[in-house]
């Protein structure tokens, strides 16, 4: 923890005094994330922001919470289509769930919703976020596609999913189904985390190990 710690301090001082002598023409964009401190969703006030030229491109942001004014780094990266298509993730103090690759501008917009929901232990707007995610999979595969169920069908039957990732999938859909609905029954929190935990693993293997795994398998021949 301190090793990862100091030199994150370290930087954010030098980006202080940095800041202090920088003034910067375009206007900065507020950030909301979740504080820690404060136990709810804030918004971030820019301080400093760096620039990092490698691959792909990140772009680090120094702020503090617009409420207790405890700092905070986030970052995003430039995976192809710019650093707007990215969500910001906070760095320090370090958020668990973050997805480094492109996705889909529904699928990404779905997924940060669904982890918004899970910071604020909204467990059955989780539930339902994970399922509109898994739905803009399902019409990113094909965009005919109606319903959830169908749209697995489609993609099992087509070999776009292994039989487990539909296994995985279905129950996700029925997470889902009893967050949509207007019941005496309830999303826990195992059942929203563990949905979040999966619709991760899938939108992995479908969005970044596969490309890879695909280019990796061109660049050896047959």
């Amino acid at each position: 923890m301190w090793a990862f710690a100091r030199p994150i301090a370290r930087w954010m001082a030098d980006q202080i005094t940095r800041a202090a002598d920088r003034t910067r023409e375009e206007p900065m964009e507020t950030i909301v994330g979740y504080c820690d401190y404060c136990e709810d969703s804030t918004a971030f006030s820019h301080i400093a922001i760096h620039m990092v030229n490698e691959e792909p491109p990140c772009e680090y942001t120094f702020c503090k919470c617009s409420k207790c004014e405890r700092p905070a780094v986030f970052l995003r990266e430039d995976v192809g289509e710019g650093f707007e298509a990215d969500s910001f993730w906070r760095m320090f103090p370090k958020q668990e769930r973050h997805i480094g690759f492109a996705l889909p501008t529904v699928v990404r917009g779905s997924y940060d919703e669904a982890v918004k929901c899970e910071e604020a232990k909204a467990w059955t707007a989780t539930a339902a976020m994970v399922g509109r995610a898994l739905e803009a999979v399902c019409r990113d595969y094909d965009p005919t596609t109606k319903t959830i169920h169908e749209g697995l069908k489609r993609m099992l039957t087509n070999g776009a999913i292994s039989q487990e990732i539909s296994d995985w999938a279905n129950a996700l859909r029925v997470i889902r189904n009893v967050a949509a609905h207007a019941t005496t029954a309830s999303v826990s929190r195992q059942d929203a985390v563990e949905a979040l935990d999966f619709l991760q693993s899938i939108l992995e293997i479908l969005y970044d190990l596969r490309p890879r795994f695909m280019k990796m398998k061109a660049r050896h021949g047959p």
